[in-house]
């Protein structure tokens, strides 16, 4: 055979580009349509039948959308609009199999231009089979949706128990005060005056742990109201920091404050400034070892009033600090170094600040100290705490 009549003519060439094209449309796992403009169907791949059970002539002429359930039909027709050249339209709807069960198809369509006219010569759709995913992606959102369901239950009781359980709580607390100031007489056997400070102490904490959680449930169910007024920032901070002067020296630590000369003032929520302060304080003298330091300093530029709050403690890994803020985290799991505590304060500082549109940073190389600044606008975004 001569060289002439080994080499293939472009028929013979067509022929066989035409073959395997056709063979890759035929084996190819997804649906393959080709449109005319008018919506006639030239070509459908076997996968049509293999997929759905059905055949061109029960989707001819868009007839599909008959077989699209009655819930989907209009985000399937947007398969059937004339895509702009470049233009590629995507639809995800059920249909019925020709066994009477629907399945998930995603479609993509685009438009075929001629080169010289720019006018359409096909569509060609492309068609696959999602169910499986699509009953992932639906059991996923069903369980997201049932879990922030409770969720929002859960932060629904928190709140509204805050009478419930602050009440017989203070009754607890104040009862015992009275014992041990002896008010009415002395107790008699000394081991009662102990266990009525137990009882004291023990109620206090107890109140701040409910008195955090709930604040907290507040906050995610959307309940906490502020009250905005004109706050003495340097009064404020002195009040936190007198308040726990004593925990810090019967802790062996020494607490200094650093003020600004002139008077500082914030249109805030008093309260939510206080429990701020007094969480980030408490923080720093529950872990830090006696013998430590703890620095609180008030500084203002910007418009901004930014207070730290810097510790000599055990400090915070770089890997952890991403997950400080978050409710119930607490960073620390060895007994030997971990504090009690509901794992509440840093989220209520974060959630409080935001609610004046302010912002919360934290610094802390481990076995150094941790540094926290929370920083006021001076007249907060009252819209924020809507």
């Amino acid at each position: 055979m001569s060289v002439e009549e080994s080499r293939s003519t472009p028929d013979q060439d067509c022929g066989k580009a035409y073959r395997a094209y056709r063979l890759m449309a035929e084996e190819a796992s997804d649906i393959v349509v080709l449109h005319e403009p008018d919506g006639h169907i030239f070509y459908a791949s076997s996968a049509l039948e293999r997929i759905l059970k059905r055949t061109a002539a029960d989707i001819e002429q868009y007839k599909f959308l008959d077989l699209v359930h009655p819930d989907d039909v209009e985000e399937a027709a947007r398969t059937t609009a004339i895509p702009l050249p470049g233009q590629i339209l995507t639809a995800t709807y059920r249909m019925l199999h020709g066994d009477g069960h629907y399945l998930w198809i995603e479609t993509t369509t685009r438009g075929i231009y001629d080169p010289q006219t720019g006018a359409l010569r096909n569509m060609i759709g492309v068609s696959r089979d999602v169910t499986q995913r699509m009953n992932h992606e639906l059991d996923v959102k069903a369980a997201q949706e049932r879990a922030e369901s409770a969720n929002k239950a859960k932060s629904r009781f928190l709140a509204n128990m805050s009478h419930e359980l602050r009440t017989p709580l203070n009754a607890v607390i104040g009862f015992t005060d009275l014992m041990r100031q002896r008010t009415f007489g002395p107790l008699g056997n000394e081991r009662y005056e102990e266990y009525a400070t137990l009882i004291y102490d023990s109620g206090q904490l107890l109140l701040d742990l409910i008195s955090d959680m709930l604040d907290m449930a507040k906050i995610e169910a959307g309940r906490l109201e502020l009250n905005y007024e004109r706050v003495d920032v340097n009064g404020t901070v002195e009040d936190s920091v007198r308040m726990l002067r004593d925990r810090a020296e019967n802790n062996g630590l020494e607490l200094t404050l650093s003020l600004p000369k002139e008077p500082l003032f914030l249109i805030a929520d008093k309260r939510a400034v206080k429990q701020v302060l007094l969480n980030l304080l408490t923080n720093a003298i529950k872990f830090t070892p006696a013998g430590g330091h703890v620095g609180v300093s008030v500084r203002y530029g910007d418009g901004l009033t930014t207070i730290t709050v810097r510790d000599t403690g055990v400090g915070i890994p770089a890997s952890e600090l991403p997950r400080l803020g978050n409710p119930f985290e607490q960073v620390n799991s060895d007994p030997t170094i971990a504090k009690g505590g509901s794992g509440l304060g840093l989220a209520l500082v974060r959630a409080l600040m935001e609610k004046h549109s302010g912002t919360l940073s934290i610094d802390s190389e481990e076995g150094v100290g941790t540094t926290v600044r929370v920083t006021f606008p001076l007249v907060a975004n009252k819209r924020a705490a809507a």
